[in-house]
Parts: structure tokens; C-alpha cells; sequence
């Protein structure tokens, strides 16, 4: 007798996809130098709210991706504002 091991079953569980973190900073590091960053965020928001599904993946890169955006295009109502602390 020996043990069989049914890989039909596992392998669904076993298979996870990356982490929104993950993907997010592998998609960072391939842009090339001198891209456009806040157009390249803007056109991957834009293409990741089309997402329809139940998973929470694409929810969270949108936010990682709205806060590389926003770094990089601050808003004009903070322009000339000091920190209160200096």
C-alpha cells in the first residue's frame, strides 16, 4: 500500500496569486528611465477599475497606485502650505 497523494485537489489551494504589494513593485521597477510615472499610475488605475470580479487584489494595487500618483502630481490646494511642525 502506498499513499497517494490526489494533486487534483490540492493543487487549487496551493496556487495563490502574488500579493498586491508584490506586483506593484515588480510593475515600479520595470518602467524604464524616463517614464512618465504619474501617466503610467493613471493608465493602470483607469485599466484596474474596470475589474469586475470578487477578489480584493485589484482593489488595493488601485490604492497603491493612487498613492504613487498623488506623490508625484501633489495637488494644488497643498502648494505653498508649511508643515505645521516647522
Amino acid at each position: 500500500m502506498g499513499l497517494r497523494l490526489d494533486t487534483a485537489r490540492l493543487a487549487p489551494a496551493a496556487v495563490r496569486p502574488p500579493e498586491p504589494e508584490d506586483v506593484f513593485l515588480s510593475w515600479l521597477m520595470q518602467q524604464p528611465p524616463g517614464r512618465d510615472l504619474a501617466a503610467a499610475a493613471s493608465a493602470e488605475i483607469h485599466s484596474l477599475r474596470r475589474y469586475q470580479g470578487q477578489h480584493s487584489g485589484p482593489e488595493r494595487l488601485v490604492e497603491l497606485f493612487e498613492a504613487l500618483h498623488r506623490s508625484l502630481r501633489p495637488s494644488r490646494s497643498g502648494a505653498g502650505r508649511r508643515d505645521a511642525r516647522a
